[in-house]
């Protein structure tokens, strides 16, 4: 599953954050956290300058991550949110199949779909 989901967002790029394609519904996330691109197959992950960082968690203590390619199993910590890169590439992959356009009506319009 996750080789395949890689694959379908290949040389892509997201953004992160309240008003970004990947929704996070955290007022301590950025309206732009993150960025995240898929580059031969690896996963990049890049801070945007957020107000309160993006964080990895390793052997249960958390460090600050700036930017770099990142395993998609890895725990991080945006905002105050627990995702790996996987979670947030399921998310994103909604978005290949509608404009791209990063707005919370998007978001908001296949959790309805999903309850309905």
């Amino acid at each position: 599953m996750s080789n395949n989901l890689i694959r379908l967002v290949e040389g892509r790029t997201f953004v992160i954050g309240r008003e970004g394609h990947i929704f996070i519904s955290s007022i301590t996330a950025s309206k732009r956290h993150a960025e995240l691109k898929i580059i031969d197959g690896r996963t990049y992950l890049r801070d945007l300058n957020s107000t309160n960082g993006t964080y990895l968690l390793k052997n249960n203590h958390l460090v600050y991550f700036d930017e770099g390619y990142v395993n998609p199993l890895q725990p991080l910590l945006i905002g105050d949110q627990k995702h790996t890169i996987l979670s947030l590439l399921a998310i994103a992959s909604d978005f290949i199949a509608s404009d791209d356009s990063p707005t919370q009506a998007n978001f908001v319009n296949r959790t309805e779909k999903s309850r309905g």
